[in-house]
């Protein structure tokens, strides 16, 4: 019994002495990996994750805690409650030098606005790993349920502790380089002019020709700001002005002193003094209201960009024999009951043996069948089929948001990237691991392994360089009710001469636009057709997830009938309407319009990739334009 007792303690000895040998080998084999690296900081968004939808900025401030330095390429993977990756990893290359941090930046798209797992990972195959969670939405004195847009104060980071009155900060260091990662901003509030480098002054001023709001505060000593370079422009010595669709205010207040209160009514007060110059009755506050993803309305279920992508993905997909496969599941199940208990019956001898036999043999033929016939497709070409949204910037670029699906018939590795700055990739998948890898900002690129007769679907963000297309409001009349009804744009000789669709929003209302020669230029003017917004209401219910899944096997559309289809939602989504209850109560800017123009994709804006198909698709313009005063004047006479 000793003899035994002590064996038996001396392989335990040995079994702890073995693991602690295994570590220390790994330890000497990677010393620059094993635990390198340690994350001090993060921050999701601008600090206030009212996000669902959209890539934002993730802001991690890593370090390196060893003696020598950190050059890797890390990945980051969203995780599911059980700890498995799904989507493509998000990857980049880091160096820290010994016993340094620095902020790394990466661009996730967020799914839910409630709590997700995500990890860090570098080493070996990535198999060391740091996880770390979403913050979930944000609550502060800044927002609220009425309020959720995401208004921050600029500042640097050394003064992130001092006071800010009522509204959230934000590192100046940290906003992102490119105008395809501020989706998620709506407000800026600045005291002080931002030391950036050039590529930051570009995206700021980007973000606010797109729509941005810019809160401007004199310095702590109560003098202007005085922008330079780029940001020249802020610097209209007017109460309220306009870059692009964006909106200037300045404000006498200082930081400290300033309040919600006062920025909300100096808000009204610009959009009031615009709208006073039309011949219409005084705006509301419906004018400034924000169209927002609530949580309490209960129709929206899942994703809504994944739901565009599902929608693009009908229209090139396998086109199987179901005859066949639905003749042999039937012969399977009849074979596997009653026919091995028929077989069964007939053996005098070894009767079990025969039977399993008979069972593994049925089961191999059957399957390799299946596969067969299940992995070929009957007439498929490989093709990508993508549909964007347009907003055109200054100096010939546009902001572009690309959604796509690539159906091969090839199975292999591919590449996609564009030309343009900034881009962005994202599967905004949330059950399926991509094989892949994604790489985003300059030269960013998407790396996907796609089987045979099957596709992948992915969306992205890019600043792509596009010949300006200038147009002018000629004339326009508003009637009683806020009605539109003149209206005459001049358009620059760069635009398609035969559009898909053409409408102008104003109010709650769609016009249609008719395309007409005067003199040898081109113009739009309002056609006698027009289409209340709440009409699209059925289309928003028809079109959901569930609707199109229930008639999947029993109707096939046309390829035009989808992109018909895929028009509407695209106008849906560009004024951010995605639940019946938004798109009842949504009120257009009434001293503004918005022109949607709907045409083939142009060629300046395909794909970069190594699928050797055909790219078709539908490009979604979009112009908001102001309603010029004189013209206003002139009526009112």
């Amino acid at each position: 019994m000793n003899f035994r007792s002590n064996k038996t303690n001396f392989a335990a000895r040995n079994y702890r002495q073995l693991i602690m040998v295994g570590w220390a080998g790994m330890f000497l084999l990677f010393p620059s990996c094993v635990f390198a690296l340690d994350i001090e900081e993060v921050i999701w968004g601008f600090g206030t994750q009212q996000a669902r939808g959209k890539c934002v900025p993730l802001s991690l401030l890593l370090s390196n805690n060893t003696p020598e330095g950190f050059d890797e390429l890390i990945q980051l993977n969203r995780l599911q409650f059980s700890g498995s990756i799904v989507g493509a990893p998000l990857c980049r290359k880091v160096y820290l030098a010994p016993y340094s941090s620095q902020w790394v930046q990466f661009y996730p798209y967020l799914i839910d606005k409630g709590r997700e797992e995500w990890s860090l990972n570098w080493g070996p195959r990535f198999i060391y790993s740091r996880k770390f969670a979403s913050n979930g939405s944000v609550s502060d004195n800044n927002q609220t349920d009425e309020d959720p847009l995401t208004r921050i104060i600029l500042t640097s980071s050394t003064s992130l502790t001092q006071s800010g009155g009522a509204f959230k900060r934000y590192p100046e260091e940290l906003f992102p380089p490119a105008v395809t990662a501020t989706d998620s901003l709506d407000e800026v509030i600045l005291d002080h002019v931002p030391r950036w480098d050039a590529a930051r002054k570009v995206s700021f001023m980007d973000w606010l020709f797109k729509g941005g709001t810019l809160h401007l505060l004199p310095d702590p000593s109560g003098t202007d700001l005085n922008f330079t370079t780029s940001m020249a422009e802020l610097n209209i010595p007017q109460d309220h002005f306009r870059v692009g669709s964006g909106l200037v205010i300045r404000h006498p207040a200082t930081i400290q002193k300033l309040t919600k209160k006062q920025l909300v009514a100096r808000m009204l007060a610009a959009h009031t003094d615009e709208f006073s110059t039309m011949a219409a009755t005084t705006p509301s506050t419906e004018n400034i209201q924000p169209t927002t993803q609530s949580e309490n309305d209960s129709y929206s279920f899942g994703d809504a960009n994944a739901d565009l992508l599902q929608i693009i993905s009908e229209i090139t997909r396998p086109d199987h024999n179901w005859t066949i496969i639905y003749a042999m599941s039937v012969l399977y199940i009849f074979i596997i009951f009653p026919g091995c208990y028929l077989f069964n019956k007939r053996q005098k001898s070894y009767h079990y043996r025969n039977s399993l036999l008979f069972l593994l043999i049925m089961v191999a033929v059957f399957s390799t069948v299946f596969w067969r016939i299940g992995k070929r497709g009957y007439g498929e070409t490989t093709a990508i089929n993508s549909v964007i949204i347009a907003h055109p910037l200054k100096d010939d670029q546009c902001d572009v948001t690309c959604w796509n699906n690539a159906f091969v018939t090839d199975g292999a590795k591919y590449q996609f990237s564009s030309s343009g700055d900034g881009i962005i990739f994202t599967t905004a998948q949330e059950a399926e691991k991509v094989k892949g890898a994604i790489f985003n900002g300059v030269e960013g690129r998407f790396y996907s392994d796609i089987p045979p007769f099957s596709s992948r679907s992915f969306m992205y963000r890019i600043k792509a360089p596009f010949k300006n297309q200038n147009i002018k409001v000629l004339e326009y009349k508003i009637g009683a009710n806020s009605i539109l009804e003149s209206l005459k744009l001049e358009l620059s000789p760069a635009f398609p001469k035969n559009p898909l669709n053409l409408h102008v929003l104003y109010g709650r209302t769609l016009y249609h636009l008719s395309q007409t020669q005067e003199n040898d230029r081109t113009c739009w003017t309002l056609h006698k057709a027009r289409t209340p917004l709440t009409a699209w209401q059925s289309t928003m219910e028809s079109d959901s997830n569930f609707a199109r899944r229930a008639v999947y096997l029993e109707e096939e559309k046309e390829s035009h009938e989808i992109y018909e289809l895929l028009y509407r939602r695209l106008v849906l989504k560009e004024l951010n309407l995605i639940r019946p209850g938004q798109l009842r109560n949504y009120q257009s800017d009434k001293a503004r319009v918005k022109v949607f123009l709907y045409t083939a994709l142009p060629e300046e804006l395909k794909l970069k990739t190594n699928v050797q198909g055909a790219q078709q698709g539908r490009a979604l313009f979009v112009y908001d334009l102001p309603l010029p005063e004189q013209k206003n004047a002139t009526e009112n006479e």
